[in-house]
Formats: structure tokens, C-alpha cells, sequence
């Protein structure tokens, strides 16, 4: 099946505002996510929204590359949730996307706490979409449930209200975390009727173009998103959209040192430059071979310099 959209995941902890813009100017994205925003009982103020999603005053709800930046919010105040996203419009968001899908064990009544109400879940949504125009556009995302991908269609049923545009779906459960033996793509196949008509999305463990075709075709969709796979693969829409060759393991330390450059320019601290790129090479050691052992050596180095120093020599080997 061809694949017509990719979108990068609101990874929490994961894609802040300079991953988003190094990832997105590499990975041929149709839109990108905030990580989300959490919305107790107070309407978030502005200078919050503005900290957490840059873009929105930087660069009119775009990354540096042009990429969209979708506001994605969590919790459990139908009301309050409704007017932060408006203020997200009023500073530029043209989507939003409220989160039913984190399973943090430190999210206590939001995300994929709220799969068990239904109820509260459909008022939420109705609530957010009576409250912004028609033209802004609204997705929400989930998991095939709680405990059981039994509970997927009630979910579905609960959210599909009038107006939403996408529904998001990660294959699997909260209880399920990230199991790769509990990955589930035709879940979100079988819960279509129950969108009636709206959009599906699927996500989860999508680490190749192989495994691309393989969840749309058991989705029964065209719309992929694409999380820490993105790690793996910097310019992952373009592969699952075009068939592009994956980066090469010279040309994703290239991006490596993107992302630190691109974090000392925003004044990280040492310490945590380095434990990003840790991160991210943590990731992209699940796919290529040759970085596990590079990743060993990387985790001993204890300053900046001598990580890309690291990074320069390992590109000059794999290249030549």
C-alpha cells in the first residue's frame, strides 16, 4: 500500500523542540508533534505554551524546516483542556491533539488512565471541538485499551465525535506498555466501522519500510506514525513514503552531531548534551549493528568534545 502520510510521534522526554527541528529537517515528516502538555484544573497561560512549543511564536507553527507542529495536550478538565487550546490558536497552532495514549505510571488521571472512562474521554473531545473552529484541525490519540485490545472498539466509539479529523491509534494497551510481543497492528484495522468515517492513524514499533507496508496493510490505513523509530532512521517518512534507502550508519551520526550542535547552541548543560545523544544512539543501535559497539565506547566519554571527536572519527572510518 503507498503510504501518504508520516507523522513524528509527541515523544515525552523524547521530542522537545530542537530533536523536532533536527528530525523534521531529515525525515520528510507531514507533520510533528509536541510532547504533551499536561492541563490540571487551570487554563495554561500563554508564556507555558509558548515554552513548550517554540515554534508557535518562532516560526509560525512550523519547525525550522517548515514541518507543522500539532499542540498535543493531556488531562482529565473537559473545559480547561478546551480553553488552553484555544490559547494554543490564538498563538498560531492550526491542530491539536489531546493524549489518551501515555501510559506513565506518573500520569495518575490523564493519558491512558482516562481509556477506562469512556465517558469522560467523548466529553472531553466534544468539548475541544465545540470550542475551536471547524478549520482547526483535531486528532486524538489512544491505545487499543486498558487491559484488554477488547476494549478497542468502545474507545473508538467513545472518541469518534462529529468534527474530529484523526484518530491515532498506538497498538497497544496500557497494560501492554511497549511488549513487543503484544504489538497489535490489525486492532486498529478491525476498529475502523466504529470511526465512521474518521481517519485512523496507526503507531507502534513502525522500524523499517517493511514494517511500514505491513502495518498499513493490517491497519487498513495510509497514515503512519513513526516514534522512536524516527531515532533509527532520521529520514523515516521519506523511506516509508518514497521507498528511500535508510540512512547509512555515517549519515545518522552525522545527524547525532546535529543534535548536539544543536543543543549546545540552545545552552544545555554538558551533562545533558551528552545523555541526549546517548539517548538517541540508544535507539538507533536497535536497527544498526554497527553502532552497538560505537554506543559502548560513546558511553564512556565524558565531555562534549571528545564525543564528536568520537562521532568525526567513526564517520571517516565507515566512509572510507
Amino acid at each position: 500500500m503507498q503510504i501518504n502520510k508520516v507523522y513524528l510521534a509527541p515523544m515525552e522526554g523524547v521530542a522537545d523542540p530542537p530533536l523536532r527541528k533536527v528530525l523534521t529537517a531529515h525525515g520528510n515528516y507531514d507533520e510533528c508533534f509536541s510532547e504533551f502538555i499536561r492541563v490540571t484544573d487551570v487554563v495554561l497561560p500563554y508564556k507555558t505554551l509558548e515554552r513548550e512549543v517554540p515554534e508557535l511564536k518562532e516560526n509560525n507553527a512550523r519547525t525550522a524546516s517548515g514541518t507543522l507542529v500539532r499542540v498535543q495536550l493531556l488531562g482529565d478538565n473537559p473545559q480547561t483542556i478546551a480553553a488552553t487550546a484555544v490559547r494554543a490558536v490564538k498563538l498560531g497552532a492550526k491542530s491539536i491533539d489531546i493524549n489518551f495514549g501515555c501510559p506513565s505510571r506518573f500520569v495518575h488521571h490523564g493519558g491512558a488512565m482516562l481509556l477506562k472512562e469512556p465517558d469522560l474521554m467523548h466529553e472531553i473531545v466534544s468539548t475541544v471541538r465545540d470550542a475551536l473552529l471547524p478549520e482547526i484541525f483535531l486528532s486524538v490519540k489512544v491505545r487499543t485499551g486498558f487491559l484488554s485490545k477488547e476494549e478497542a472498539p468502545e474507545i473508538v466509539s467513545a472518541i469518534a465525535v462529529d468534527g474530529v479529523d484523526e484518530i491515532i491509534m498506538h497498538a497497544r494497551t496500557r497494560k501492554d506498555l511497549y511488549s513487543e510481543a503484544a504489538l497489535d497492528w490489525s486492532v486498529i484495522g478491525r476498529v475502523r466501522e466504529y470511526a465512521h468515517g474518521i481517519l485512523m492513524v496507526a503507531n507502534g514499533d513502525i522500524l523499517s519500510f517493511e514494517d511500514g507496508q505491513q502495518c498499513s496493510e493490517a491497519a487498513k490505513t495510509d497514515r503512519l506514525m513513526v516514534g522512536r523509530g524516527a531515532l533509527s532512521i532520521p529520514n523515516a517518512g521519506a523511506v516509508l513514503k518514497d521507498g528511500a534507502e535508510p540512512y547509512t550508519t555515517s549519515e545518522v551520526l552525522k545527524v547525532v552531531d546535529e543534535f548536539i550542535q544543536e543543543l549546545i547552541s540552545r545552552r544545555f548543560q554538558e551533562k545533558s548534551v551528552l545523555d541526549r545523544a546517548k539517548q538517541f544512539l540508544g535507539f538507533a543501535r536497535r536497527t544498526d549493528k554497527k553502532l552497538v559497539e560505537f554506543f559502548k565506547l560513546f558511553c564512556r566519554e565524558n565531555s562534549v568534545d571528545k564525543a564528536r571527536k568520537l562521532i568525526e572519527t567513526s564517520i571517516s572510518q565507515d566512509e572510507n
